[in-house]
This record gives C-alpha cells, structure tokens and sequence, in this order.
C-alpha cells in the first residue's frame, strides 16, 4: 500500500492543501515556494538562452513558419490543437488515445500536478527576463489569424505548454519505458498545435521543451520526490493501460 496518508500530512506541514490535485491550472501556480527543487541549482536562463531578435532573418523565418502552419490548419486539426490549450495531464494523455480516464488515478494526477507547479514557478523566473510578441500579435503584412477562444498573454518565450509536455514525457518515460516513442510523439503534436493556433514560435517551443526535461530529471534526482513517484509508478502504468 502506498504511503499516501504520510505523503498528504507532508503537504499539509508546508501549508498545501490537497485539493491542488483537482484546482485550476492557474489557481495552482499561485504558490510562491517551490516543494521539492532548489531554483538556485537549475539556472533556466542558462538552459534556454535568449529567442532570435525581432526583425532578424532567424525570427522573419520563424514567423513564416506559423503563417504557413497556421494558414494550413484543417477544422479537425484546429480542434484538436484547441483541445490541447489546456496544461494538464489528462489533456496531453488523451491526445495519444490511451486508457487513461479523467477523474480517475488521483494520486497520480496528485504527484503530476505537484510536478507542473514545481516548473511554473521555475518558468516564472525566466518569463520575467523576454517579452517577445506572441505571432498573432505581430504586425505584417498577413497576420497570424489565432485559434478561437481564449489567447494566451504575456511573453512568447519560453513556451510554458512546451515545457509541461516535456516535462510529463520525461516522467512517464521512466514509469512506462515501453511507450517512450508514443510519448514523444505526443509531446510533438502537443507542441505542434502552439504553433497552428499561432501562439507560439519554434525557438519557444525547443526553450521550453528544454525547461521541462531538466525539471523532470532534477525531480527525479530529488530523494523525496523519488520516494513518492516509485510509489505511484503501478498505479502510472494501470492508468495508461500497461501491464
């Protein structure tokens, strides 16, 4: 049996509620410390470097890019990049067409979410350094028409979308090694719709895919976090059908 019940008394020592499992996205990235890293051994801006400048050929070439991408989108493609707005594990597992079913495996959803807000509050640092214009929002002569719904704001660079792709593939990788290449297959189609909504550029996309995979791999370095996701690797792969 998995040591749950000392894991929740843990959280609540640091003054986290588990009702983090089920919050909203952006409620859950309100907590200002970081759980498991020390934010001063991951140096992110280090780990990303800086976006190509505005009105080079590196960034002209990237914006064609979405143009291009962002023109070509089929209504089926559209609404499946829509659906992938939503950071969260559920949404970038149902995009790979497993088992896995919502408001099921809680201490899964748990652990990953805990996860997600270790890499938003690391993200947060760097996001402060760039305020690249997302493509949609960039003047030329064609614009960038954006998916509808809800735009997202402020920088471009690093993409936080990218990151949490990375960061889920990373983890679930070492739980479910069988389905290393489905993953990362998700995680490019995941990526590819911030690019057909026009949210995003290449270059935010390789930053934050770096961001991810270094916070995953620093999670696992972490005894504690270690501990608790060995525990949660059966239930991990019950959840994404593996036996």
């Amino acid at each position: 049996m998995m040591r749950a019940n000392h894991f929740r008394h843990a959280l609540a020592g640091c003054g986290l509620l588990l009702g983090l499992a089920l919050a909203t996205n952006a409620s859950a990235q309100q907590r200002p410390y970081l759980l498991w890293l020390d934010g001063a051994k991951l140096d992110i801006a280090k780990i990303i470097g800086l976006p190509p400048a505005q009105g080079t050929p590196e960034a002209k070439a990237e914006f064609e890019q979405v143009l291009e991408l962002s023109q070509a989108r089929t209504p089926e493609r559209e609404k499946a990049a829509i659906a992938d707005q939503r950071q969260a594990l559920v949404n970038f597992l149902n995009g790979m067409e497993n088992s896995y079913v919502d408001n099921t495996h809680r201490e899964v959803r748990l652990l990953f979410r805990e996860a997600q807000i270790e890499l938003s509050i690391l993200l947060k640092s760097v996001h402060r350094l760039t305020s690249r214009p997302r493509p949609f929002a960039v003047w030329n002569k064609v614009r960038v028409k954006p998916c509808p719904g809800a735009r997202p704001e402020g920088t471009s660079f690093p993409s936080g979308h990218a990151a949490t792709a990375a960061l889920y593939a990373e983890l679930l990788k070492t739980a479910v090694p069988e389905l290393g290449d489905k993953l990362e297959e998700r995680v490019k189609s995941y990526d590819e719709s911030r690019l057909i909504c026009g949210f995003h550029y290449p270059s935010d996309l390789v930053a934050g895919d770096k961001v991810g995979r270094a916070v995953a791999k620093a999670l696992l370095a972490d005894r504690a976090f270690k501990v608790r996701f060995d525990e949660t690797i059966p239930e991990i792969r019950v959840a994404l059908g593996v036996k």
